[in-house]
């Protein structure tokens, strides 16, 4: 672990009080999000496809929140206010999650959170850039996606220890609202503007025009789509699945909160604490190969890790085994992904452009989050055998990814970090 006597360093102090922030946002970010299939199929009672529904809703709104981040965090407004924003919107969501019982109030919800989570991700990760060097932003990068899991971890472990103590689903969201007013002080009171304006600023809307002219962020929004979806699957779909397809494993007589609780504790365990435990040694291993080559470790991975849930059906006796290693192989998947990604966006960014060019490369977010959850629903509410094969579907779009990677690779050193074209 030689780069972290660096990153120790007070000039990027920034980037551990990012990590602590995204610490808080995402225990508050990852409860919601993983408890709102569970809670409102399992206990409310909405059908998978309308929680789908609902989850996607957010997603198409984190469109709108990653443009307005962008905008915000390039423009005057900066960095620190844009993160305010998207705590403050963090705080209404959960709100309105305490008093949702029906499918358009669980819609309004996850509109907040989408506008919450695209104005956090851009002025979260332009701050982080902004503050380290090119050769050690993949390092900076796994110590944020390390806070990531960790606070994945605690938020689903938590909210699992809710539900088993108190048994009312208003108790994750008002405790996830504790815990995005801590990440509001945290920025008060620790983050610190951190855009730079260059010599010749430049317009922010023109700078999207820009932007979407670039022919190599381009085809990485394309295959980023395909890694952002499998997130959401895991995420939001594959907890479901797990749940509907184990109930051989667990005694008739569970509750369903006890269910909900075992299924959240191997997913706490094998996805997210794995992933915690690894992050950063799998960034060291990998950190001297070609970002675009990581990342087809990770498309490789993740075609393993789904074809794994697929056997799940296939033999009972050893389900839960299968399951762990699924679950673990997504985790390692996750975690090669997630540093290296940003990391090459950062390459290809203008320096006036940071906020900009992450904010389209974002949308990856939005919209695999819209298609993971509606189309995962869709397919949890047919016969057992087409959502049993559904995953073996997913697992063979991964051979699309790896074609695009190869694309990718061909292009992306020929067009590192375009400045010249803003001089145009």
């Amino acid at each position: 672990m030689t780069y972290l006597p660096s990153l120790l360093q007070s000039s990027n102090r920034q980037v551990w009080f990012q990590a602590i922030g995204r610490l808080l946002y995402q225990t508050g970010y990852g409860l919601i999000q993983f408890y709102i299939p569970l809670v409102f199929v399992k206990q409310v009672g909405l059908s998978a496809t309308a929680v789908g529904i609902g989850i996607g809703s957010g997603s198409l709104a984190g469109v709108l929140g990653h443009f307005l981040g962008g905008y915000l965090a390039d423009s005057q407004y900066g960095r620190k206010n844009t993160l305010l924003v998207s705590a403050i919107l963090s705080l209404l969501a959960a709100s309105v999650l305490v008093l949702t019982h029906n499918l358009p109030l669980l819609i309004v919800a996850n509109l907040i959170i989408g506008l919450s989570a695209g104005c956090y991700w851009t002025a979260a990760d332009a701050a982080t850039i902004d503050v380290t060097a090119s050769e050690e932003r993949h390092h900076a990068f796994a110590i944020l996606v390390l806070a990531d899991s960790l606070g994945n971890g605690l938020g689903i472990f938590s909210g699992g220890l809710l539900l088993s103590l108190i048994h009312r689903i208003e108790a994750l969201f008002i405790f996830g609202g504790l815990l995005f007013l801590g990440f509001l002080v945290l920025i008060q009171v620790a983050i610190v503007e951190t855009r730079q304006d260059t010599p010749e600023p430049t317009n922010t809307l023109q700078g999207f025009a820009v932007a979407f002219k670039d022919q190599v962020l381009r085809l990485f929004v394309v295959v980023n789509i395909l890694f952002t979806t499998y997130v959401a699957l895991v995420s939001s779909t594959l907890p479901l699945y797990f749940t509907n397809t184990s109930s051989r494993l667990l005694s008739t007589t569970e509750s369903t909160q006890t269910s909900l609780a075992s299924i959240a504790n191997l997913f706490t365990w094998c996805y997210v604490g794995l992933g915690a435990v690894i992050q950063l040694p799998i960034v060291q291993i990998l950190g001297s190969l070609s970002k675009v080559r990581v990342l087809m470790i990770s498309m490789l991975l993740w075609g393993t890790g789904f074809f794994l849930v697929w056997a799940t059906g296939i033999d009972s006796s050893i389900q839960l085994a299968i399951m762990i290693a699924a679950l673990s192989i997504l985790s390692i998947a996750s975690v090669v992904y997630k540093p290296f990604a940003p990391a090459i966006v950062a390459e290809l960014a203008p320096l006036s452009l940071r906020g900009v060019y992450l904010a389209i490369s974002y949308q990856c977010w939005s919209i695999g989050y819209f298609i993971g959850p509606i189309l995962g629903g869709w397919a949890m509410d047919q016969p057992p055998n087409v959502a049993h094969h559904s995953w073996l579907v997913v697992s063979f779009t991964t051979l699309c990814g790896m074609l695009f990677l190869y694309f990718l690779a061909r292009r992306k050193d020929a067009a590192i970090a375009p400045t010249e074209v803003l001089s145009e």
